[in-house]
C-alpha cells in the first residue's frame, strides 16, 4: 500500500546477503589487507638488499700461479717389484676363427705382446718411483715357457718344433730381463724349469723333471743372454718348487700342474697344497718357510690372502675354448715393501 513504512526487519530481510556471502566478503578483505602488509615487508627487503648491495665491494680476481708439486725421485720408502712371467708356452698357435674371436696367438703376437709388457712396467715404473725407491726388480718364472710336443694335437698344430721352441723361447726371456737392466740396481730372475707342457717324457717326472724339460735349455738361454750384464743375475731351478725371499715375504714358488682340477680353479686343490706345505715346512729351517704360494698353469691370475696366480701369454686357446673357458692374455706385478708388505698388484691385460 503506498505510503506503509517498512520495518527494520522486513527492510534486513529483503537487502541482507546470505551469511556465506558476508563471509566471502569478509575473507576477501582479510586477504587483501594481507596482500598490503606483505608488499610493504617486500619494499623493505629490497631497500636493505640495495644498502648491501652498495655495501660489498668487488673482490679483484686471484692471480693463478699454478705449480705442478713433484717429490724427490728416489723417496725413503724402498720397495721391490715383482714380475711374475707364467705360461708363455711359446709354439702355440691359436686361429681366431676356431675361437670365434675370442684369442689369437702365434710367435710374433708373443714377441709384440712381451715387449707391451715390458714398456707398460717401466713406464709405470716411472710413476710409482715419484714416491718409492725402486731399486730391485725380482723376475718369478714359474714355467710352462714352451708349447711342447707332449699330445699328438700339439705335434700337428704347433707352429715349430719343440727345440725350436725352446731357442725362441730362450732369448724371447732373456730380451726381456735385459730390458729391465738398465732401469735398476739390480735384476733377480728366479726360473723355474720343471712344469708340464717342457717335458721330454709322456709322464710328468719328479726325480730330474727340472733337467729333462725344454724348460731347462730356455732358462740356460736366458743366462747366457744376460751372462755379460752385471746387475742381472738368473737362478734356475730345476726342480719341483722353491722359496724366494723378497723384501720380507717369502714366496713359495711351482709350476701348478700337480693341482688336480677340472674346466676352471680349482680351489679346494689350492687350500689343499697350502695346507700339506706349510704342515711340511712347519718344522724345518726358516730359509724354507713361507708366506705365499706363486704359481701358474691355470691361465687365470688370481690374488688371494695365501697365493698368486699367474696369467698366460697365448690367452684362450682352442681347448679352452671347448671347455667354455675364456681369459684374455695377461701377466701380473706388485710391489713389496718390506715393512708393509705387498701392494699395487696388478694384471697386465696384452690383447
Amino acid at each position: 500500500m503506498p505510503g506503509r513504512g517498512v520495518s527494520r526487519e522486513e527492510y534486513k530481510s529483503r537487502h541482507d546477503p546470505p551469511e556465506e556471502i558476508r563471509h566471502l566478503r569478509a575473507e576477501v578483505s582479510r586477504l587483501e589487507a594481507e596482500l598490503e602488509r606483505r608488499k610493504q615487508a617486500g619494499g623493505e627487503l629490497q631497500l636493505v638488499l640495495e644498502d648491501l648491495k652498495g655495501a660489498v665491494h668487488q673482490a679483484e680476481p686471484v692471480e693463478l700461479d699454478y705449480e705442478i708439486v713433484r717429490q724427490k725421485a728416489g723417496a725413503d720408502s724402498p720397495c721391490s717389484l715383482v714380475v711374475h712371467l707364467t705360461d708363455w708356452q711359446i709354439g702355440q698357435t691359436t686361429v681366431a676363427g676356431e675361437v670365434e674371436g675370442f684369442g689369437e696367438f702365434n710367435y710374433d703376437i708373443a714377441e709384440r705382446r712381451v715387449d707391451e709388457l715390458l714398456r707398460r712396467i717401466l713406464r709405470k715404473v716411472a710413476v710409482q718411483r715419484t714416491a718409492y725407491q725402486l731399486d730391485e726388480c725380482v723376475v718369478l718364472g714359474t714355467a710352462d715357457w714352451v708349447s711342447g710336443d707332449i699330445h699328438d694335437e700339439l705335434i700337428v698344430t704347433n707352429e715349430f718344433p719343440a727345440p725350436v721352441q725352446a731357442v725362441r723361447a730362450g732369448y724371447l726371456l732373456g730380451g726381456f730381463l735385459a730390458g729391465l737392466a738398465p732401469h735398476f740396481k739390480s735384476v733377480r730372475a728366479e726360473i723355474l724349469t720343471l712344469d708340464n707342457h717342457g717335458r721330454l717324457t709322456r709322464k710328468s717326472q719328479a726325480a730330474q723333471g727340472g733337467y729333462n724339460n725344454w724348460g731347462y735349455v730356455v732358462g740356460t738361454l736366458a743366462q747366457l743372454h744376460c751372462e755379460r750384464l752385471k746387475n742381472v743375475s738368473v737362478k734356475l731351478w730345476p726342480q719341483s718348487s722353491f722359496v724366494v725371499p723378497v723384501a720380507g715375504e717369502q714366496y713359495l714358488c711351482f709350476h701348478g700342474h700337480e693341482i688336480r682340477g677340472w674346466a676352471g680353479r680349482p680351489w679346494y686343490g689350492f687350500t689343499r697344497r697350502l695346507e700339506k706345505e706349510a704342515l711340511a715346512r712347519m718344522d724345518a729351517e726358516e730359509d724354507l718357510h713361507f708366506t705365499k704360494l706363486v704359481f701358474g698353469h691355470w691361465h687365470v691370475a688370481n690374488n688371494d690372502q695365501h697365493w698368486l696366480v699367474g696369467g698366460s701369454l697365448p690367452g684362450t686357446s682352442a681347448f679352452d675354448h671347448s671347455q667354455g673357458r675364456h681369459a684374455p692374455p695377461h701377466q701380473t706385478s706388485w710391489l713389496v715393501h718390506p715393512r708393509y708388505g705387498e701392494f699395487d698388484w696388478t694384471r697386465w691385460w696384452l690383447e
